[in-house]
């Protein structure tokens, strides 16, 4: 994004409101109010409880209904679960080659391809979500939100009476086509990111924190709220002892390898204090053995360990293959090497 563009949605999030042109007429939505989200939410909840036990798709059964139809596969969860690992274990990749230059393209490239194939078997899901009674509910609730938010260039009601859209095919189909143009509107994540690292905002941002927007923040907008959240993620980045380089953080994909990094270490650390506090003999021992339940616990097990703990395991491991017959402690080469230091030393 260039200054331009970030300087547009700026003042589109600090102004509270979307102006937008669909066939040469100027619209504006305005963020709905408190009491605005509240009525929305009680028509809502009295949707599901109406038709609760009329013949219809609930959210929690989705999985099992799709599979059913032939659309989702048993296996599909456990796919999911491992393109997840896959794309952190990419970003740290890309993370690791910050100084490689040459590697980055083909890791960045992988990273595409993996959430590619994510997002389109996620899809499938989200598309089937229309079907459910929650689904049916929430489009009545964001129907009753834009038609009590959207505004025409004289600054009244474009639908004055929401009852009239379902009714009227025509109405309908413009409603539809107006929705569809504030979708196109929306704001990315990576945008987000981009207009939090901007010295445009910063200047905003670095004059009052506490007090950024005029109003609380139960009345800032969804755009004012994420722009904030993305903001004091950077903060505590810049604040962190082992901070990253400058180039890293203006990198998404990176900075998201930097941060899964952070989350592991502190995840091991965490594990290693339970275990020493759950039995204080273990701390000062060379060896643990742990009994693991599934292939997640082996993994969760393996990566407390050090990259010199992996590397005398891996060589443990490979002696024994290779050996022929039994093998005596005294044998292994790690425990020879100590052996011959120990001695050494004396």
């Amino acid at each position: 994004m260039n200054d331009f563009d970030i300087d547009f949605l700026l003042s589109r999030i600090l102004s509270g409101y979307l102006i937008f042109f669909y066939q040469n007429q100027k619209y504006q939505l305005r963020y709905p109010t408190i009491e605005l989200k509240y009525e929305a939410n009680i028509l809502y909840n009295n949707i599901i409880n109406e038709e609760k036990y009329n013949d219809w798709i609930r959210e929690e059964n989705i999985t099992k209904v799709m599979i059913h139809l032939g659309l989702w596969e048993n296996s599909t969860d456990a796919l999911l679960q491992n393109m997840d690992k896959n794309i952190d274990n990419l970003k740290v990749e890309l993370y690791n080659s910050f100084l490689n230059k040459s590697k980055q393209p083909k890791i960045r490239e992988s990273l595409r391809s993996v959430e590619a194939q994510k997002d389109k078997i996620l899809s499938r899901k989200y598309e089937f979500v229309s079907n459910t009674l929650e689904g049916y509910a929430a489009s009545i609730k964001n129907e009753y939100i834009i038609t009590n938010t959207l505004y025409d260039s004289r600054g009244e009601l474009v639908f004055k009476n929401s009852d009239n859209i379902s009714k009227n095919s025509l109405s309908y189909q413009y409603f539809n086509a107006l929705v569809q143009e504030i979708n196109s509107h929306v704001i990315s994540v990576s945008d987000f990111k981009a207009i939090a690292r901007s010295g445009i905002w910063k200047a905003y941002w670095g004059a009052n924190k506490s007090n950024v927007f005029d109003t609380s923040v139960i009345n800032w907008t969804d755009e004012q709220r994420s722009l904030v959240n993305i903001t004091k993620m950077y903060d505590s980045v810049y604040e962190h002892p082992e901070c990253p380089d400058d180039k890293i953080i203006e990198d998404d994909d990176m900075l998201d390898g930097w941060m899964i990094v952070q989350k592991r270490k502190l995840h091991k650390q965490k594990k290693e204090i339970s275990l020493e506090q759950s039995n204080p003999r273990l701390k000062n021992a060379q060896e643990v053995f742990l009994l693991a339940d599934d292939q997640d616990d082996i993994e969760e097990i393996l990566d407390m360990n050090s990259p010199e703990s992996k590397m005398r395991m891996k060589e443990k491991f490979n002696f024994i293959q290779n050996s022929q017959g039994p093998v005596e402690e005294l044998q292994l080469p790690d425990v020879r090497r100590d052996v011959v230091a120990s001695l050494n030393k004396k």
